[in-house]
């Protein structure tokens, strides 16, 4: 009674104004993209799995397009899309294949519940749908970089598909020079002969279903650590080197495994430094590591001998017009050395330094000559090696008459 009131009273109203109301029609579905059948919609094409997917699907008739819900009230869509309440539009990406059947209500929406102001229907009707999922070819390779390629070295990636065996093409861009598809495995091969960087579509296609792909591939110089100059090391000095790589792509990331006690090495610029503080044979692994993410690993040899010291011991006693040879000897330290009388030693007036006629030879360290006079002689010898290391002792050098 209250709708057929509300209903009375529009008309009248409508009369009174001289404006026609509206009437609704009957509700239903759009035959297309759908082929009729009885109280069935086969709607193609069909969805294939993995594939984004929308399908609008139109209802007609009722008050007006805005006042009518769509519901599902049996069966189910495919899954992963879904039905919108709006417009009925089917839309997602299918996870599995098959055919699927679902019923669709098309409900009016009256002026109470929403709808147009003139709406009194809330007619509804129910039609059922088919959509069916077929597996399709899907490229399982679906990042957009792939491996970095380097000039002169061989290159392999392998592209696989899922839903059948297809045939493969480059459907747009180009390959890097050097490299080729094979269309009927798919193996992406060769040796890269111009570097740069490359986008180009892969399509893998089985009969009327295919996949695009699109794909950047860079090609650069081989990233290669630079084997750096000889280098020792020596406990207690400071010790610095810088490891460099070419090739690839800057900026690098270092690392090394293996570095003697005392060192470390700067991530971002390789340099090794530090101040060794034990005796070392390392052989330490640095590997570099580009912005494309290539590497690299080399073994550097960086050895660390003891602190340079004078090996102590008495002098040979020398005779005064006879020929004399001594040689020193030093401990830890890497050659060659330079060897030095050092300062005077204080408090000593006559006989300090070395005995008139004996040479300290700067190169070898021996001390040699003929002495001319008679005595017991005090002198400081110093010894510096390659590095800077230094060391100091004092001897004590007896000539007889």
């Amino acid at each position: 009674m209250r709708k057929i009131r509300i209903l009375l009273l529009v008309a009248l109203v409508g009369a009174i104004a001289g404006i026609a109301v509206p009437n609704a029609k009957a509700l239903g579905f759009e035959d297309e993209p759908c082929p009729p059948q009885p109280q069935l919609k086969v709607c193609h094409p069909d969805a294939e799995v993995g594939k984004s997917y929308s399908l609008p699907i139109k209802g007609k008739g009722g008050c007006t397009p805005d006042s009518i819900r769509y519901d599902i009230v049996g069966g189910a869509p495919p899954p992963g899309l879904t039905v919108s309440s709006s417009n009925a539009s089917v839309s997602g990406v299918p996870t599995q294949a098959g055919t699927f059947q679902f019923w669709l209500q098309v409900t009016d929406i009256p002026q109470w519940q929403g709808g147009a102001s003139w709406c009194q229907d809330d007619k509804q009707s129910q039609w059922q749908f088919q959509i069916t999922v077929v597996q399709g070819i899907q490229i399982q390779q679906r990042q957009a970089t792939l491996s970095t390629a380097q000039l002169t070295v061989p290159y392999n990636l392998q592209f696989t598909a899922t839903g059948g065996t297809p045939t493969w093409s480059v459907s747009s861009g180009a390959l890097p020079a050097g490299l080729t598809l094979d269309s009927s495995s798919g193996l992406l091969s060769g040796t890269p002969t111009g570097g740069g960087d490359f986008t180009f579509k892969i399509t893998a296609t089985s009969g009327s279903r295919s996949d695009t792909q699109t794909y950047n591939l860079s090609v650069v110089e081989p990233l290669k650590v630079v084997r750096p100059a000889a280098s020792s090391a020596e406990i207690g000095l400071p010790f610095s080197i810088v490891v460099k790589a070419t090739g690839g792509r800057a900026p690098y990331t270092w690392s090394a495994t293996g570095l003697p006690s005392g060192f470390t090495l700067d991530a971002a610029t390789g340099v090794i430094s530090g101040i060794p503080s034990v005796l070392s044979s390392a052989l330490v692994k640095v590997t570099v590591t580009d912005a494309l993410g290539l590497t690299n690993t080399l073994d550097v040899s960086l050895p660390v001998a003891a602190k340079l010291a004078i090996k102590k011991g008495a002098l040979p006693t020398a005779k005064v017009g006879s020929l004399y040879s001594a040689r020193l000897v030093t401990i830890g330290g890497f050659g060659p050395f330079k060897w030095t009388i050092g300062p005077r030693l204080s408090g000593v007036s006559r006989f300090a330094g070395l005995p008139p006629g004996i040479k300290l030879n700067p190169n070898t360290g021996r001390l040699s000559g003929v002495a001319r006079r008679a005595g017991t002689y005090r002198f400081r010898i110093q010894a510096i090696d390659k590095l800077g290391g230094r060391s100091s002792l004092v001897f004590v050098l007896k000539v007889r008459g």
